[in-house]
């Protein structure tokens, strides 16, 4: 519902304040005043572009600022979605500066024009000469269906379980897909698996494969040198072990007289000791290191083949190449168990379309029982706002075939014949826009006690009616606004006798300028205005009488 539109700098407006009543809103004036103007700065708020030719003054910024109560529309989930602060009061406001750039806020939360005419079709319908609107809408008939039906228990449980199974849909395609796309991948994945583990390489074997091939391309140096050495020390008759067995002896009369050499001669023998081990070592290794050409040739062999497996797979090493390995293996037992998953998801979904077939059944019997009751209401209704030819049609159709929609398993579409013995056509192709807004009067009003509809604007629904007519529109448009927010721009002083709140737009001179104003009437100036409608300015006590008889 809308409680307050503030707007500032827009048009001939220079700044008004207009408060709405919860029921019916008439808002009447002179041609020209600015009706059509605060039409205008409503649709901003509601995400219509602007530019900026609509700055009374071009130095100033425009503000169109609705506020709104909107605890009744169930509107959190996209205040959630959206990240916006939610409260039960509302305030959309949107800004024009002089450059040209415009900025929109939710609840003073910066939004782009997308979310703000999300939102705003979520609160006010504007039905005037040149909008269809909803009843354009494919989504409208289910809409007007289903309220009349009582489907929103049933309709709930479908569109959540609608949701889950497509996407439970959506993974079995996914499955289905990705086990293809495994099967031709599955016989590289065992190729590549065999060809390592017909290799089988060890954590640690690369790196003594490497010292035994350092050692055995050697072997002949390292024979040769250690042999010659432990000659050196020991073996030849000059070899150094015999040298310091000799110095020992030299010293040994010495140092009978003098004790510091006695010390040093026992530090000779220790290193008599150490290189008798030494070369005792280097005979060992002589002895012991042979050239082995056929083991070699294996080393050689068995690391090429590891680096050639390493080089195929990007890995550096031996233990790269095993992880790798068991990241195949791994693949491997995923597609084998791919078709286990994509069993189970098969028998998920054929569970979801059994209840989602008995839900939309459901759904579907309970609409097929309303259509006739909706048709023969809102044709009455079409009679009392003098459209006695005018008649709808909801056009209801059912799949058989599983082929499930947001909607369940049927298609509607509503088709309207303004003349009698007429052929029923989609709405926008027949209906002309006075017949459009009483239409929608009519459709608004069987629905409005049975769910919660935004404020409905109806731009000068009075086109082409007058006299009786126009008293039938009135009673209809009434009846709809005691159960529903209502904002009506006429010119009919029979629709204006029933407003629940009276706006008056007006034009005055500011110096040399002409501005809007905007005044909310009382008992005697509504009265006033409505002789005004009825016969022209300095109207009669006759007619004024006749005014307050529309206001009775």
């Amino acid at each position: 519902m809308l409680k307050q539109l503030h707007i500032q700098n827009y048009a001939i407006i220079k700044s008004v304040d207009i408060p709405f009543s919860e029921q019916l809103n008439i808002i009447t004036g002179e041609t020209g005043a600015g009706k059509s103007i605060v039409m205008g700065a409503l649709g901003l708020i509601l995400g219509e572009r602007a530019d900026t030719k609509v700055l009374l003054n071009q130095e100033e910024k425009c503000v169109v600022e609705g506020t709104f109560y909107i605890k009744p529309y169930k509107l959190k989930d996209f205040f959630e979605a959206h990240e916006l602060d939610y409260d039960h009061t509302c305030v959309i406001r949107r800004e024009i500066t002089p450059q040209g750039k415009t900025r929109a806020f939710i609840n003073d939360t910066p939004v782009n024009l997308n979310q703000l005419k999300e939102l705003g079709e979520q609160l006010v319908d504007i039905v005037g000469q040149h909008q269809t609107l909803e009843l354009n809408d494919t989504h409208f008939p289910f809409l007007m269906v289903d309220a009349i039906a009582g489907n929103d228990d049933v309709l709930n449980t479908y569109e959540q379980l609608y949701k889950t199974y497509k996407l439970t849909e959506k993974k079995l395609a996914g499955l289905i897909e990705q086990e293809n796309q495994a099967r031709a991948d599955e016989d590289y994945f065992k190729f590549i698996l065999h060809e390592i583990n017909e290799i089988n390489p060890l954590p640690d074997e690369q790196e003594q494969l490497e010292k035994q091939l350092e050692l055995l391309s050697n072997a002949e140096v390292i024979q040769q040198q250690s042999a010659s050495a432990a000659r050196l020390l020991s073996g030849d008759e000059q070899s150094v072990i015999d040298g310091l067995n000799q110095l020992k002896s030299e010293l040994a009369t010495a140092a009978k007289h003098y004790s510091p050499l006695q010390q040093i001669i026992e530090r000779i023998q220790s290193c008599t000791i150490e290189l008798k081990d030494v070369a005792g070592e280097l005979e060992q290794i002589a002895e012991d290191t042979q050239a082995d050409p056929e083991n070699l040739a294996k080393i050689e062999s068995r690391l090429q083949a590891l680096f050639n497996l390493q080089k195929k797979h990007r890995v550096l090493n031996n233990v790269e190449l095993i992880a790798f390995a068991e990241d195949i293996s791994t693949k491997l037992s995923a597609i084998s168990s791919l078709g286990d998953q994509i069993n189970d998801t098969q028998t998920l979904l054929h569970e979801q379309i059994k209840q989602l077939q008995q839900l939309a059944e459901k759904l579907s019997h309970a609409r097929k029982k309303a259509i006739p009751q909706i048709e023969k209401q809102v044709n009455a209704l079409l009679v009392q706002v003098q459209m006695p030819d005018a008649q709808i049609q909801i056009k209801h159709t059912e799949s058989k075939e599983n082929k499930f929609t947001p909607n369940g398993i049927d298609a509607l579409e509503l088709l309207f014949s303004a003349n009698k013995g007429g052929q029923f056509q989609p709405v926008n192709k027949v209906a002309s826009g006075g017949e459009l807004s009483r239409l929608m009067l009519c459709i608004k009003s069987i629905i409005s006690d049975k769910m919660a509809l935004p404020t409905i604007v109806f731009d000068e629904i009075d086109t082409g009616i007058s006299g009786e007519a126009a008293q039938k529109v009135s009673k209809v448009l009434k009846a709809h606004a005691a159960k529903h927010q209502v904002i009506a721009i006429t010119h009919l002083p029979q629709i204006a006798g029933k407003a629940d709140s009276h706006i008056f737009i007006f034009k005055q001179k500011q110096g040399n300028s002409t501005q809007t104003g905007i005044s909310l009437l009382n008992e005697q100036e509504r009265v006033a205005e409505i002789a005004r409608m009825l016969h022209g300015e300095n109207p009669s006590e006759k007619v004024m009488e006749a005014a307050k008889e529309l206001m009775g």
